[in-house]
């Protein structure tokens, strides 16, 4: 790969250890990947995962970290910060109620301490898998380094901002560089559509975008697909859809002409491609996907969740809509995960006491 000179001083090891070995593992993959160059980001969104194993930019890197390389570590991070926007997928534990949620006392203290890491970093602690609603919102054509899978489709078809299928460990290296290889989706070519689905039948509620978001994904794999007959989504069907395509596929990017930022039309949406292929989603296909996918346990539920992705603010109103008046069944628990900030303004409009007095959490 083409390197700079800031960046080959990196390389080199004249600034830190830290961000020399974030640079080698950025040059093998851009490698790997073909990539000739790095592209400037303006946005990161990394996972709980990657920031808790941050010493893995730590050299040596095959063996076992002793008690002082963790603390050469500590005292090394504070000086080194994240250059974009960067924000943080979910942690392994609710940090108030980790107690309630089985976790031991020991994974507390870990999350809290990748707290501590992340805060001297710079990181956005948002603990959200929606970043766009909670701070890290990059607009039309702006190169980023996501990882999580619902959220970078979101990022690359409804932003229109570009970002390929980061892992935990190179978007935190992206983040702390301020660079990505520059290969995949980074490019216009490599966005256009590969697949048409046409949709024939109504597709109303979340479950009906996560039945096509499902028949989507099994159908085209790593492909991009283009939907035909779709009416204007609201952004809680967009999560539904991506989260849903990502389950049994394996894709960046999706088009809807007339909301996705690069396709007006259908033409605009496929360039120069031809559909590889033609799916028809209809009721039969709709139906289909519901059978495969509904399962009614037998004997008593203990546990409902829901919030993957994050529940929006709209989502939890419509929540406690369902729920007010209501109390959840003895031994049965209900879940209801989001954002800080969104658990704040559920609050404050007074939808946290509707489901503090279902005895949900």
């Amino acid at each position: 790969m083409r390197l700079n000179e800031e960046q080959k001083q990196i390389l080199d090891g004249e600034k830190g250890k830290i961000l020399q070995q974030a640079m080698i593992d950025l040059v093998n993959y851009g490698t790997a990947m073909g990539a000739e160059e790095f592209v400037p980001i303006t946005s990161a969104h990394i996972s709980f995962w990657g920031i808790s194993k941050v010493a893995r930019c730590f050299p040596p890197r095959r063996r076992e970290l002793t008690e002082e390389d963790i603390a050469d570590f500590k005292e090394s991070i504070s000086s080194v910060r994240v250059k974009p926007i960067t924000t943080i997928n979910p942690g392994l534990v609710d940090l108030e109620k980790w107690r309630e949620m089985g976790s031991t006392e020991a994974t507390y203290n870990a999350a809290m301490e990748t707290v501590e890491v992340a805060r001297k970093c710079g990181i956005l602690s948002t603990f959200s898998c929606i970043p766009y609603l909670v701070g890290n919102s990059p607009t039309m054509g702006e190169h980023c380094s996501w990882c999580e899978t619902s959220a970078i489709i979101f990022c690359n078809s409804i932003l229109g901002a570009r970002t390929n299928r980061e892992s935990h460990e190179t978007s935190l290296y992206s983040a702390l560089l301020g660079i990505t290889p520059k290969h995949g989706m980074h490019f216009d070519e490599n966005r256009k559509g590969t697949h048409l689905i046409d949709v024939q039948c109504e597709i109303e509620n979340l479950s009906d975008w996560g039945a096509l978001g499902y028949f989507t994904g099994h159908k085209v794999g790593v492909g991009i697909p283009v939907f035909a007959n779709l009416k204007r989504p609201i952004v809680e069907k967009l999560m539904q859809l991506g989260a849903a395509i990502n389950v049994p596929g394996s894709t960046a990017m999706y088009h809807i002409p007339g909301v996705t930022p690069e396709a007006p039309t259908i033409e605009a949406a496929f360039g120069t491609n031809t559909p590889k292929q033609t799916y028809v989603f209809d009721e039969a296909a709709k139906r289909e996907v519901y059978e495969y996918l509904n399962y009614e346990p037998e004997g008593k539920v203990d546990l409902v969740f829901l919030g993957c992705p994050h529940a929006t603010l709209y989502q939890i109103r419509d929540i406690c809509r369902m729920i007010e008046g209501k109390r959840v069944a003895k031994g049965t628990r209900l879940w209801i995960m989001t954002s800080h900030s969104i658990r704040a303004s559920a609050d404050r409009l007074g939808y946290g006491q509707i489901i503090k007095d279902s005895g949900s959490e």
